[in-house]
């Protein structure tokens, strides 16, 4: 397996039991996801709806922990968990910012294991 700069594959690969075709759907459904994620990640800071951006936080965490992507695991759990309680509000966007950041660089990574799938 190539070396990435942000995803690692092997629990996507452990869970998927070889299955090229799941594999594909996951990493798929992951790339489709993340345009919404970002929207709605604006949509609730901008609103103040932080219980919201709590919670999106906490299914993003789990989404990117799948595609092996630690660093953006650790920082959504963050996010999750001082947007619950509304604190430290100040520092929202830069975690947003991350995300997109880091999942658009993921997404290019991801499409490239896309195209070598077979």
């Amino acid at each position: 397996m190539e070396n990435f700069k942000h995803i690692n594959l092997e629990y996507l690969k452990e869970i998927s039991d070889g299955s090229t075709d799941l594999v594909r759907d996951l990493i798929s459904m992951f790339i489709n996801q993340v345009p919404t994620f970002s929207e709605q990640l604006d949509n609730f800071y901008q609103n103040g709806d932080y219980i919201s951006l709590g919670k999106l936080a906490h299914k993003i965490k789990s989404s990117v922990a799948m595609m092996g992507i630690s660093e953006l695991s650790a920082d959504m759990k963050v996010l999750e968990n001082i947007a619950k309680e509304g604190k430290n509000v100040d520092n929202y966007p830069v975690y947003i910012s991350k995300f997109k950041s880091i999942s658009g660089e993921a997404i290019i990574e991801l499409n490239n294991i896309l195209i070598n799938l077979k």
